[in-house]
């Protein structure tokens, strides 16, 4: 069943598309297809589960791994919670399924996390990028703070990993621009290393 014909499951007597939400997400997995905003494990649960079952698909139905159909990531992010961002991450690390990641708008904090570890990058002309090292709010004891405090550092020395093997960055210039809000867009984070290409027509 191609687009039009899903269409025209959910359209009435006088073309008006019914259930525009069900007929939307149809269209959506049949496409490949998943739209990050916030970075949360909501997210990382439904992408998760989405890229294992395309990996599924492809390998019961034997098809070779450059001949699968890519999935997408559309980014348009403020980005979110660290930790579901790396749940997404490994995932599509894991993923023999090619995964496309496209900013469309904005990839920003960890939403620019999960835009570089694509198999192909994509940035839209006007896009825009942030990284920086995050905040975090704790209520608790002393002791609780430090083993958090501990966590955390870790968090940010997976990020800063992930940031220096996806991009052209050294180490000492990941620590200069770690200290400040960083803000780029597309032709830098092409330039970075950071994006595969710059697109010229919709995907």
């Amino acid at each position: 069943m191609d687009n039009k014909d899903l269409i025209a499951k959910y359209e009435n007597t006088d073309g008006i598309v019914n259930g525009v939400e069900k007929l939307t997400e149809m269209m959506a997995f049949k496409n490949r297809e998943l739209y990050l905003d916030d970075v949360n494990r909501d997210a990382a649960d439904a992408f998760n589960t989405f890229i294992r079952v395309w990996n599924r698909l492809d390998a019961e139905n034997h098809i070779p791994i450059d001949e699968r159909e890519p999935i997408k990531i559309y980014i348009n992010s403020d980005g979110g919670d660290v930790a579901a961002a790396f749940s997404i991450i490994d995932t599509v690390k894991m993923s023999k399924t090619p995964v496309w990641t496209i900013n469309t708008g904005c990839a920003y904090s960890s939403g620019l996390e999960i835009f570089i570890v694509g198999h192909y990058r994509i940035a839209y002309p006007f896009s825009s990028f942030l990284f920086h090292e995050g905040s975090v709010g704790f209520g608790g004891d002393a002791n609780k703070f430090k083993n958090y405090s501990r966590f955390y550092e870790r968090l940010l020395e997976m990020s800063k990993q992930n940031i220096l093997d996806h991009s052209n960055l050294t180490e000492e210039e990941y620590e200069k621009v770690k200290k400040d809000d960083w803000w780029f867009l597309a032709q830098e984070a092409y330039d970075l290393g950071m994006c595969d290409i710059i697109a010229k027509e919709l995907y």
